[in-house]
């Protein structure tokens, strides 16, 4: 109680000297930033509350609208959940977001990235953001320095444009300090894994009006996969500014350097998954994959003055990859009925540059007795993709998935460990794009409030193909000026429930041309969502029913008219309707931290040109549900002790590929899908603190589960086996 007491004593007091002048803020200076509480020439220790759950409004968001006030269900992974649960991938994390799952969209093979999906739709690299800016989703995220993760489902065209409808990932990192601390880490697990992290923070000057934090690691470690491999070094660098009593200036750096084997697991035979060992690779001991990233943003906040404030931000990214690999199994060559494959060899090599202007003006004003919280932004991004494609060796050697340590060299390759290959293409890719939105919540009463937005967009794609067997370069241009719309509804009984219904659109760019040539128009997603929020028992548990339909109305297919068979002539003839209900359930009462939720989601073609009717799309599973429960000891003999069990649920999902009505070849006659069943798999986590020592050890797929992702192209990957990671870590 005594905490709470000062606690409120020092918002109090914080409040108080923020309406002073800039004389006496110098002599009673309180602030309260990134946790820390700061007077001059002292820094009050640390204090956290953690009896109630945090109701921030998600920063993604842009504006400060409360979770109660907003018509769309969002969630937060908080930096305790992370610690607790031991998450290495972004993937261990999103188990705790029900509907968010591992999508099978091909490019996430390979051992070199996670891709999710929502609502039947795939997040591409436009839906993964790193503190409110795009994030390049080709490399798998560093999670040491992540403070939370924030999920907002649905549809975010409003706020940020070209988005896939499903939903968005906010990586917020850690910030700077005023208080001098910080934590080492070293963290172990079989398979010869070992990570060491460490993170320090402080105030820069004497006057406390600067701060810093680094935090860094690295990873080096084998796999359950036999020859896979993978070493990774990553920095994060910090540093914020008091420019003013009214200014701050947050700079944020990223660098990641990535090895490791590529991997596309094992495989199918006739579109049936070939029951082979767990651990069987089938790609060149010698494959490779290297790659690295690099950004800085920073962020200017005024405080104009009480209600209105005004942000701005720069950023820069920019990552390289270079792959040296087989062919996918099946991608070229197919694998044989008795399991002979011959592999090819591809290499790619991929730059990009991404630059981001943003500016956002947020207010709070009345007209009458309106109220009224306003957003008004401004954004520009511009990429440049930089592609080298070689040619590909289609037979290079031959094994059988069955004993793939027996190798066969080809001609003329009897003699060669790794091949030189041919360049091919070359492609660069300019993509320009420009918005402007403004969003505006209107409190009509205490219980009534309307969310209501307009975002313009302008996109230009331009791609030089360059080809070094004609030596010709071939340019495609492309122009889109776009209209997104939000409008939603939210009826409060009590300040602690409401409820809600709301419309959105987005759209999706498509390429290739209609039968006359002419360049595609957008295809635009509406979605229609209702819920239900509650906090219940004073604050201390969350209970929130969402319902959903999105419909795709006007899909982009091929265009057959004519006897055409060429797949860059499309008409917008298709549509898909995706339906679904999700339950989330958040709980921090007793010692209990309760985080639970259930998803159903059915997608269907509801009207096609290639497919009946009624046809489910692949990849995504119906079911989804996710538990964990953790426990802390307090004011025993086992105080500091923690025992937590988390579980969650995969669906059943199809992939491989769909047979279209009208197959003509015998691949497109072959093909169908690869039923793969659900699968539920639980993980133990023991924890002890003693001061500032912990130690956590976690125990992972404990009833040793198998089970598969499975990608478009029949690439199969199996899930870890059971496995025991511990960590140590100090606070200093």
């Amino acid at each position: 109680m005594k905490k709470y007491i000062v606690l409120l004593a020092v918002l109090a007091n914080a409040s108080f000297s923020f309406g002073q002048t800039e004389s006496s803020k110098n002599d009673v200076a309180l602030e309260i930033e990134n946790d820390t509480v700061k007077k001059r020439g002292q820094v009050i220790e640390e204090v956290v509350v953690i009896s109630k759950l945090q109701k921030q409004a998600v920063k993604v968001g842009k504006s400060s609208i409360k979770a109660l006030d907003l018509p769309q269900a969002t969630a937060v992974i908080d930096r305790a959940t992370i610690d607790q649960q031991q998450v290495l991938r972004l993937s261990d994390a999103i188990k705790n977001a029900n509907g968010i799952y591992v999508s099978g969209n091909s490019t996430a093979s390979g051992n070199n990235q996670e891709e999710f999906g929502s609502r039947g739709f795939t997040f591409g690299g436009g839906n993964t953001f790193k503190n409110g800016v795009r994030f390049n989703g080709s490399l798998l995220p560093e999670s040491a320095s992540l403070e939370s993760i924030e999920i907002l489902k649905g549809s975010s065209a409003l706020l940020f444009g070209n988005v896939s409808p499903g939903g968005i990932l906010n990586l917020l990192t850690k910030k700077p300090k005023f208080q001098q601390g910080g934590e080492v880490s070293f963290r172990v697990s079989e398979y010869d894994f070992f990570k060491p992290t460490i993170d320090v923070y402080g105030s820069v000057n004497e006057s406390n009006t600067a701060a810093y934090r680094v935090i860094t690691s690295y990873e080096k470690g084998n796999s359950f996969r036999d020859v896979v491999n993978s070493e990774r070094f990553y920095i994060n660098p910090s540093f914020l500014f008091h420019l003013s009593n009214k200014t701050t200036l947050l700079v944020e750096g990223d660098y990641l350097k990535d090895s490791r084997t590529p991997d596309f697991g094992i495989t199918t035979i006739d579109y049936n998954i070939v029951n082979l060992p767990r651990n069987t690779f089938l790609n060149f001991d010698w494959a490779k994959f290297n790659s690295k990233q690099e950004s800085v943003t920073s962020t200017l906040t005024h405080q104009i003055n009480s209600a209105w404030q005004v942000k701005g931000i720069l950023s820069y990214q920019g990552y390289d990859t270079h792959l040296l690999s087989s062919l996918r199994p099946n991608s070229t060559n197919l694998v044989a009925a008795n399991g002979d494959w011959t592999r090819g060899v591809q290499q790619v090599q991929t730059s990009q540059d991404y630059a981001l202007a943003e500016i956002d003006l947020t207010g709070n004003f009345n007209t009458g007795n309106i109220k009224h919280t306003l957003l008004l932004g401004v954004d520009a991004d511009r990429s440049s993709t930089n592609t080298l494609n070689y040619k590909n060796i289609t037979k290079y050697d031959k094994i059988n998935i069955f004993n793939p340590s027996v190798v066969t060299k080809l001609a003329p390759y009897v003699n060669t460990i790794v091949p030189e290959m041919e360049k091919n293409t070359t492609a660069d890719a300019q993509i320009k794009r420009a918005g402007f939105y403004v969003q505006d919540l209107v409190e009509l009463t205490s219980k009534l409030k309307v969310l209501a937005g307009l975002r313009y967009s302008y996109l230009e794609n331009e791609t030089n193909t360059f080809s070094y067997s004609t030596v010709a370069p071939v340019p495609t241009l492309t122009n889109d000026n776009v209209i997104s719309s939000k409008l939603g509804i939210v009826f409060q009984p009590t300040k602690t429930n409401s409820i809600f219904a709301s419309y959105s659109d987005s759209f999706v760019l498509n390429t290739g041309t209609d039968k006359y040539l002419n360049a595609l128009p957008t295809s635009t997603i509406n979605q229609y969502e209702v819920g239900v929020k509650n906090e219940l028992l004073k604050g201390h548990l969350s209970a929130n029913v969402t319902g959903y339909v999105i419909d795709y109305s006007n899909l982009a297919q091929t265009d057959f008219s004519n006897a055409n068979t060429n797949t860059n002539i499309k008409e917008l003839a298709g549509a898909y309707t995706s339906k679904g209900v999700e339950l989330d359930i958040t709980a921090n009462l007793n010692n209990f931290k309760v985080l639970a939720g259930y998803s159903f989601n059915e997608t269907k073609y509801t009207r096609s040109n290639i497919y009946n009717k009624g046809t489910q799309l692949r990849f995504t599973p119906k079911n989804t549900a996710n538990t964990s429960v953790f426990y802390t000891f307090a004011n025993t003999k086992l105080k500091g002790l923690e025992l937590g069990i988390i579980s969650s649920y995969f669906g059943k999902i199809y992939g491989g590929r769909l047979r279209p009505n009208n197959a003509v070849t015998q691949a497109e006659k072959d093909r169908k899908p690869i039923p793969v069943n659900g699968f539920l798999q639980f993980d133990a986590s023991v924890g002890y603190t003693i001061k500032s020592l912990s130690i956590r050890a976690k125990l992972s797929n404990l009833g040793n589960v198998t089970s598969y992702y499975v990608y478009d192209d029949n690439t199969v990957t199996p899930i870890a086996p059971r496995m025991i990671s511990t960590s140590v870590s100090y606070k200093f």
